[in-house]
C-alpha cells in the first residue's frame, strides 16, 4: 500500500473532525450573533467592556475583538477581565442576559 493512499484519508478525517467540532460548539460570538434577527437561550462568549450598574440593572458591552453587542442583566455583576459566557435572549439589538459565567481555570462558574 503506498503512503499517499494513507495520507489522503487521514487529512480528510482531520478536516472533518475540525468541522464537526466547530459546528457542535454551544457558544456563539458577538460577530455571529449580530447576523441573527433573534435567538432564545443563546450562549455568547466574549470579553466585558464598559460595565455600568444603575437601579438594579447592569449593562455592558460584550466583544469578541471584531464586534460588540449590548448586554442587559437584572442584578449586579463585577467587572471580569477574563473571557465570559453570557446566556440569554437576543432581540436583534440587545442581549437580555439570564446568566453570566466567568471562566476560572478550565471551568465556567456562575457570576
Amino acid at each position: 500500500m503506498n503512503k499517499l493512499s494513507l495520507i489522503i484519508p487521514a487529512v480528510f478525517l482531520v478536516v472533518a473532525a475540525a468541522a464537526l467540532y466547530h459546528s457542535i460548539s454551544p457558544y456563539t460570538t458577538p460577530t455571529q450573533l449580530k447576523d441573527l434577527k433573534e435567538a432564545k437561550g443563546v450562549q455568547v462568549v466574549g470579553r466585558m467592556l464598559d460595565l455600568k450598574t444603575a437601579n438594579g440593572k447592569t449593562t455592558f458591552k460584550l466583544t469578541d475583538g471584531k464586534s460588540e453587542i449590548e448586554v442587559i442583566y437584572n442584578g449586579s455583576v463585577q467587572q471580569y477581565s477574563t473571557e465570559i459566557v453570557v446566556i440569554g435572549d437576543w432581540d436583534g439589538s440587545v442581549l437580555h442576559a439570564s446568566k453570566i459565567l466567568k471562566k476560572c481555570h478550565t471551568e465556567y462558574t456562575g457570576g
